[in-house]
């Protein structure tokens, strides 16, 4: 009796390791990815705060519509110059007040169906597994410079798990307390692990996403870049760059 107790709980026992490890294998983790749920939603809740917190400092405005970044003298060119300036001056304060496992802003890739919030720092434990997290040694956006992004693709919701299915011309949207940036998928590379080639700046507003590569390993990195198209900012004057087109 006591043998055929011992083989049931071996077998089911046998059968739950392989469920686990299929869902690991085909979709990812359940155990960690009910975690990344638990931080997501905290993290969600420090970023509106964070948001409630910047729109409180500014003056009340009306909705305006987007104008071209042309070249010229025009009022077109004036505003879009006033509003590039305000929304530098906004990061950089933002930059200044960032510590690390703060809410950084809220990242939407609608290729890969990811709508998720990025944390400050890339640590393992304490940083990506709550979510996509921004490299600390990359800019913030609206300054001109590279910002970086490291995700999981395997455990913790693995926000990156799809990132070979981005394709260029797709549109990436980082939403920060100062701003919203629009980016436009440009390329993708492979490249080491220990490239970091990969966050120099490009002399433009540059999104870079990363993810190990292949699944499962980390011998290497998923590498894909975006380059700035639109920048709506919080206190008005949206504006557009043609010029990344």
């Amino acid at each position: 009796m006591k043998v055929r107790r011992l083989g049931t709980v071996l077998v089911v026992g046998g059968l739950l390791v392989l469920a686990y490890a299929a869902a690991v294998l085909f979709w990812r983790d359940p155990v960690t990815d009910l975690y990344n749920r638990y931080q997501q939603n905290r993290l969600e809740t420090a970023l509106e705060e964070e948001f409630a917190a910047w729109d409180s400092t500014l003056p009340p405005r009306a909705e305006e519509e987007p104008v071209e970044d042309e070249e010229g003298d025009g009022p077109a060119a004036v505003d879009i110059a006033a509003s590039r300036a305000a929304t530098a001056r906004d990061a950089r304060r933002f930059l200044r007040e960032l510590e690390q496992g703060q809410a950084f802003g809220r990242l939407a890739i609608p290729r890969i169906g990811l709508e998720s919030v990025v944390v400050q720092g890339t640590r393992w434990g304490a940083d990506l597994s709550r979510g996509p997290g921004h490299y600390e040694r990359t800019s913030v956006p609206g300054l001109g410079k590279t910002v970086g992004v490291a995700g999981h693709r395997t455990t913790f919701g693995a926000p990156f798990r799809e990132i070979d299915e981005i394709r260029v011309g797709d549109a990436v949207t980082l939403e920060m307390p100062y701003a919203t940036f629009r980016y436009r998928v440009s390329e993708h590379e492979i490249v080491d692990s220990d490239d970091w080639s990969v966050i120099r700046n490009r002399g433009f507003d540059t999104i870079m996403l990363s993810a190990c590569h292949p699944l499962y390993s980390a011998d290497e990195r998923w590498i894909v870049y975006g380059r700035l198209v639109e920048v709506r900012p919080r206190s008005g004057g949206a504006y557009t760059l043609a010029a990344a087109g």
